[in-house]
């Protein structure tokens, strides 16, 4: 009698099989928001000449460096704050969706240790309830052994953003550019506010405030939470900003279009002198174009 074949087993399934509804449900559970005491939050001036200043700030007194009440830095008070979500918050959300996951190095080194590139950054493989995706991670510039920590760290949050974490956090990462000299990607660590926060925009015209303040029911610098001069201010302020010409005519026009062009504001040190928004950055327009040999008989207008 001929022996029996068992037929195999079929690769066409109907409806879902429970891997694929484990899979689902640890893959959905990286999605979930963070709670808020899990999310933490960086400093991050806003200010060029800080940022290049061996001592973390600028000449600029209303730059000056106090105790933050929300991040506990001891920091220039022209920061803005990036929030994220830390390694071992990271590593039990992704115990949570999959007991098993694992990372891998793209590359390894001659001593068999992960192999890092001429950026000094870590490329890795990530792997999720089955699912493999990559990540790039680096340790800012750090150096010594919290800098291989700092790196690994980074490239899971990076690949594990890839599956949904903490998304929330990436997704405005993008406004960064308009309230830092440098601008980053959503390839970064956080989110930031799309302007100060209020107690800045209450405290930062207060700091090195000239005494010639204007009368007579003009605006200051001061406003609600949305007022845009605070935010025109501060993008003018930058060092780089307030050599560029044509950065300030972009910023002047804004202010024109936002219906601040007649506010007051506080110029430059050394004078700290009282003026319009719009006179103030028209003024330094014309200042620049002379000092490239410009036409100083036109307006900026």
């Amino acid at each position: 009698m001929a022996n029996a074949i068992e037929a195999p087993a079929s690769t066409t399934a109907e409806g879902p099989t429970s891997h694929t509804l484990n899979q689902a449900a640890g893959l959905a559970k990286l999605r979930e928001d963070f709670p808020h005491e899990q999310i933490q939050h960086l400093p991050r001036l806003k200010c060029g000449a800080c940022r290049d200043s061996r001592t973390g700030v600028c000449e600029n007194p209303r730059h000056a460096k106090q105790e933050c009440k929300e991040c506990g830095n001891y920091v220039s008070n022209w920061h803005l704050h990036l929030d994220y979500v830390g390694h071992a918050e990271l590593t039990n959300r992704l115990l949570d969706a999959d007991p098993l996951w694992d990372w891998e190095p793209m590359a390894l080194d001659q001593h068999g240790l992960p192999l890092f590139d001429n950026n000094g950054g870590l490329w890795i493989r990530l792997t999720v309830c089955g699912k493999t995706r990559l990540g790039y991670g680096d340790a800012q510039g750090k150096k010594g052994p919290n800098a291989v920590k700092e790196a690994i760290g980074d490239a899971l949050r990076n690949a594990a953003m890839r599956f949904g974490a903490a998304l929330d956090l990436w997704a405005k990462s993008d406004l960064r550019e308009a309230q830092t000299e440098h601008a980053k990607t959503a390839e970064d660590d956080g989110i930031v506010s799309p302007r100060p926060s209020a107690r800045e925009r209450q405290e930062a015209p207060e700091r090195g405030a000239s005494k010639e303040r204007p009368a007579g029911g003009q605006a200051s610098a001061q406003g609600t939470d949305d007022d845009p001069l605070p935010r025109l201010v501060g993008q003018y302020q930058d060092k780089q900003v307030w050599e560029n010409p044509l950065a300030l005519e972009q910023i002047r026009l804004e202010g024109k279009k936002l219906e601040v062009s007649a506010r007051s504001v506080q110029g430059p040190p050394p004078d700290n002198a009282w003026t319009t928004f719009d006179l103030l950055l028209t003024t330094r327009i014309n200042e620049l174009k002379a000092a490239k040999g410009g036409d100083t008989g036109r307006s900026a207008a």
